[in-house]
């Protein structure tokens, strides 16, 4: 043989091995990627087969098709739709319902500007003293209206009669205690002061005339008894039974009118 026979032949086998370590490496390749298909891809696969294989039983058993039968009508499209807009509206009714239920239990706070304004009241202003002072006399002053007739405060009138000649003078009588009195005496308190006796009847007077469960009214003739409870000590009862008691507080006071006219006051 000759060289160049045994050189094509070495040629050859090199050519023949390449050959083979090319095919065998795309083997390898081939291989490896059919290794990495992810299980996914062979899941959905293997589904898909499934509902193939499915289909075909389906329409062998019925002679209809599986893909008439199982696609939704327009009605079917629109109830889902429906559904699914429905749900979404309790969803955003509910989460509404939530925040406002969050913000109710928080208190609301005044912001920077709101002022707050006292609460309005119904009562009347206060009057004050002074205008009182002006619009009535004190209780216990005396105006002369002429003929020895005095008028109060209160406007109780004072004039002629009983035994002392007058009657601001039989009044007047009360102002002290006569110990050696027959029976029971009332004596004003205020110290034998005569303006101080005239205030408290004239205080039980306007009293009298407001009326209440405290006011006992009889009538006698023409005159009118009042017997007035004052809620407080106008004085003590004297005489020799009052003594005889230890001189007890009085509560009340007796007053007996005739018209405007009054006839005798005294503390019981």
């Amino acid at each position: 043989m000759s060289l160049s026979e045994n050189k094509q032949r070495g040629l050859k086998s090199r050519a023949i091995r390449i050959v083979l370590i090319i095919v065998f490496a795309l083997v390898i390749y081939s291989v490896r990627q059919n290794q990495q298909t992810s299980p996914e891809r062979i899941n959905t696969e293997s589904v898909e087969a499934q509902k193939q294989r499915i289909n075909q039983d389906f329409e062998k058993t019925t002679g209809l098709k599986a893909s008439s039968v199982l696609k939704p009508g327009p009605a079917q499209e629109k109830d889902q739709t429906l559904d699914k807009t429905s749900d979404s509206l309790l969803m955003e009714q509910q989460a509404q319902s939530s925040n406002a239920k969050s913000k109710s239990n928080e208190p609301e706070r005044p912001g920077p500007s709101s002022k707050q304004t006292p609460a309005k009241s119904s009562r009347p202003p206060p009057i004050g003293k002074e205008k009182n002072s002006k619009s009535l006399p004190e209780l216990g002053q005396l105006r002369d209206l002429g003929g020895k007739v005095w008028e109060s405060a209160a406007g109780l009138k004072y004039g002629p009669g009983s035994q002392e000649k007058h009657r601001l003078l039989h009044v007047m009588k009360h102002a002290e205690d006569q110990p050696d009195r027959p029976g029971k005496h009332g004596v004003f308190a205020g110290e034998g002061v005569r303006k101080n006796v005239l205030a408290l009847i004239d205080e039980a007077y306007l009293k009298a005339l407001a009326g209440g469960k405290s006011i006992v009214k009889k009538s006698e003739g023409t005159r009118v008894v009042y017997t007035v409870d004052m809620g407080r000590p106008v004085g003590y009862v004297g005489g020799r039974v009052g003594n005889q008691q230890g001189k007890p507080k009085a509560y009340k006071i007796r007053i007996v009118l005739d018209g405007t006219n009054l006839i005798t006051a005294f503390p019981l």
